[in-house]
């Protein structure tokens, strides 16, 4: 199972979807990537949000959301270093993938064996993935799998076949 540690703050503010949410209210806006990132990896991968500053960390399913901050500990100045430490506890960095377009953490996530990924090149899979599930909804709403014995009597006769 890979797991995706995602620069939560480097996110929103590099995926202009993101950025408008966040102007509005940052829990809509996490709670959006939330949504979106259960609905996109459902359970095969562990996600973990990691945001600067202060805040209640929380896990829904496979979606954790941490701060370098919480109320029992001050211990990361930083989301950067938060991010660093979680890195160097993974037991297999190759099942590490680190999202974010900061340098510095890029740079210390393909150090130590992680994969990297920008924010936007992860944002833009997320999006084609809904992209294609809504496509493929649209789809099956368009053309039915199964033809009703009803159906196949309503168009014999509407073109004057008989039976």
């Amino acid at each position: 199972m890979e797991t995706i540690i995602i620069d939560a703050y480097n996110l929103m503010h590099k995926v202009a979807e993101l950025r408008v949410l966040l102007k509005q209210d940052q829990d809509i806006c996490v709670d959006t990537m939330i949504a979106k990132l259960q609905s996109h990896y459902g359970r095969a991968n562990k996600v973990m949000l990691v945001f600067d500053g202060m805040g209640k960390n929380r896990t829904l399913g496979n979606i954790s959301v941490k701060f370098c901050k919480t109320e029992i500990a001050n211990k990361y100045e930083n989301a950067d270093n938060l991010i660093k430490h979680l890195i160097e506890k993974s037991r297999n960095t190759k099942l590490v993938r680190v999202v974010s377009s900061d340098r510095e953490i890029t740079w210390f996530a393909k150090d130590c064996g992680c994969k990297i990924q920008s924010a936007e090149s992860f944002w833009g899979e997320v999006k084609d993935k809904r992209i294609q599930i809504i496509e493929g909804i649209r789809e099956s709403r368009e053309k039915p799998n199964v033809v009703t014995r009803g159906e196949v009597d309503y168009f014999l006769k509407a073109f004057g076949v008989k039976k």
